[in-house]
């Protein structure tokens, strides 16, 4: 009997051993993952798969990790490595990728060069770069200093952690990754860029005493330089656009635009290309705690499109804080205080696709925009940012002290204000083209058409959500989906806000809280104690069984 039961147990253990061998066997070719998390963070984005998918030439990725690093940079590593090659793996072959550990391609030559350590003539060790550092260097990835532990001893490490991609003569490249969020943004803007024909040209409208592009738009100017070909457009000097503007962008005039500028910019929007004002009834001043005034003149042209451009500042309850310096006695400190002039909306348009996925954006120093829409239907408007229902319009004076009283007597009821509007199709001519219902004399083949049937247009309320001193990781990603939505490039939209989602917890009663509260502090006791009752009942109950 034993006999027979041990050979049936080694029957069903050679049986379960065959079938986890013919498995691994079967599995060998197949590949899957399941992507958790919420917005599916470790899957390709659409926009990324049909970038790659529409390669017509191959692009050579090449990623360049020291071997052997310690964490977190081994992890990165790995990363990096898994996101390459999904990327081989959605491109039909035309996306190839190589992963180098420098150590590995120096010569003889190179290692008996970084044995002839010399001296500067401050005393410090220095030697000549090898082949492969100089060859590093001209890619313009630098060596990076790494604190790794080794024989019990914490040194000091020379390790590359970049990645370069080329396209016949075009090359971009990310010289360190030092965290892995943002990668598939950074890589997939890269490869477009290389394998793009033509630089979209954004138009930049200069001339109206707006805010300096390098002092105090440093930062977004800088991102857009990668992505975009900025050119200066001064219609005060001559009122006429180029045609090979893909875009233009007006930020924040202080003073009108003369009747032949606002034409120009009306001819460009009817050519079918796109336009975006940022504007605002007020330039901030918060060194001073001064609001300047702006009279751009635009808001008669941008309301026959379909916007009002309303007086006033948005005030909101829901907003961000800024540090506010106080004296207390000897000390001077800083504290933060709620500043309703900056809102800070939980959640932006989820379905528009320049604002999908965004969070964490603030909007300063907005004017109130309401919808006006043209009858007939033909102009589709949306409502891209919103205040939250405990917000109110402030109007001239303005007082920009943060620590004055918000009385909501004072201030009336509240309401819910537009600060960003969209508009697309077809957008009619603010002009007249039929000069001679005007009794102009003007030159026929300098008129444009009086409708568009593609146009875009934004409307934002302010200007300053741009400006270096209020950038943040949201604000950044909103301009930069503004820049992509203006020139159709909407396949980097989704990819850019990946990861920028907030997950803020849900409010609970008092009484909820409580209550989680307890069970996290008594419950792992109680399920415990409850157990142990299980258990004591349960052999007491096959003790009576045993005894009878």
């Amino acid at each position: 009997m034993n006999q027979r039961k041990a050979m049936d147990t080694a029957v069903l253990v050679l049986v379960v051993v065959g079938s986890l061998v013919l498995l691994n066997v079967i599995s060998v070719g197949l590949f899957g993952r399941l992507d958790l998390t919420r917005n599916k963070e470790f899957t390709l984005s659409r926009a990324t798969t049909d970038t790659l998918q529409g390669l017509s030439d191959p692009v050579t990725v090449t990623a360049y990790f020291t071997a052997d690093m310690p964490p977190p940079f081994s992890t990165n590593a790995r990363y990096v490595k898994d996101l390459l090659e999904e990327y081989y793996a959605s491109s039909n072959g035309n996306l190839r990728y190589e992963f180098v550990d420098p150590l590995s391609e120096e010569t003889a030559a190179d290692k008996e060069i970084k044995k002839e350590v010399k001296q500067d003539i401050f005393g410090r060790a220095v030697r000549d770069e090898t082949s492969v550092e100089l060859e590093l260097r001209s890619l313009g990835i630098p060596p990076v200093q790494v604190r790794v532990n080794e024989d019990d001893k914490i040194e000091v490490k020379r390790a590359y952690m970049g990645i370069a991609i080329l396209h016949g003569d075009k090359k971009e490249v990310i010289p360190v990754v030092r965290e892995t969020a943002g990668l598939e943004y950074d890589l997939t803007t890269m490869i477009r860029k290389v394998s793009r024909e033509k630089t979209p040209k954004i138009g930049l409208v200069t001339g109206h005493q707006g805010p300096d592009p390098q002092r105090e738009m440093g930062k977004l100017n800088g991102l857009m330089g990668q992505l975009y070909e900025v050119a200066p457009v001064d219609l005060t000097q001559n009122p006429e656009i180029p045609e090979d503007v893909d875009a233009l962008v007006v930020v924040g005039p202080k003073t009108p635009f003369a009747e032949p500028e606002q034409r120009a910019i009306d001819s460009f929007i009817m050519s079918g290309r796109a336009a975006a004002f940022l504007l605002g009834p007020v330039s901030p001043d918060l060194q001073n705690m001064q609001a300047n005034p702006n009279t751009h003149g635009l808001g008669p042209m941008l309301e026959s499109y379909g916007v009002k451009v309303g007086d006033g500042l948005v005030i909101d309850a829901q907003c961000a804080s800024m540090n506010v310096q106080q004296q207390r006695g000897f000390l001077r400190i800083s504290q933060p205080v709620q500043y309703p002039f900056v809102p800070l909306p939980k959640e932006l348009d989820p379905d528009h696709p320049l604002t999908r996925g965004l969070a964490m954006a603030s909007f300063p120093f907005m004017a109130p925009l309401e919808l006006a829409l043209p009858e007939g239907g033909a102009v589709k408007g949306e409502v891209l940012v919103s205040s939250s229902e405990r917000s109110w319009v402030q109007q001239a004076p303005f007082n920009l002290d943060p620590m004055q009283q918000w009385d909501e007597q004072t201030l009336g009821e509240p309401a819910v204000h537009a600060m960003a509007v969209s508009l697309a199709g077809s957008i009619k001519s603010h002009f007249n083209q039929d000069a001679s219902q005007e009794g102009m004399s003007v030159d026929p083949a300098k008129q444009g058409p009086s409708q568009t049937e593609s146009g875009r247009v934004l409307v934002m309320g302010g200007h300053a959500f741009i400006l270096d001193q209020f950038m943040s990781p949201g604000n950044e990603a909103l301009a930069l989906n503004l820049l992509d939505w203006l020139v159709l490039d909407d396949a980097l939209l989704a990819v850019r806000s990946r990861g920028l989602n907030a997950a803020p917890l849900e409010e609970v009663s008092d009484g909820a809280r409580q209550a989680v509260k307890a069970a996290n502090i008594l419950g792992l006791p109680l399920a415990f104690v409850a157990f142990g009752l299980l258990r004591w009942r349960l052999r007491e109950g096959r003790r009576d069984k045993i005894s009878l």
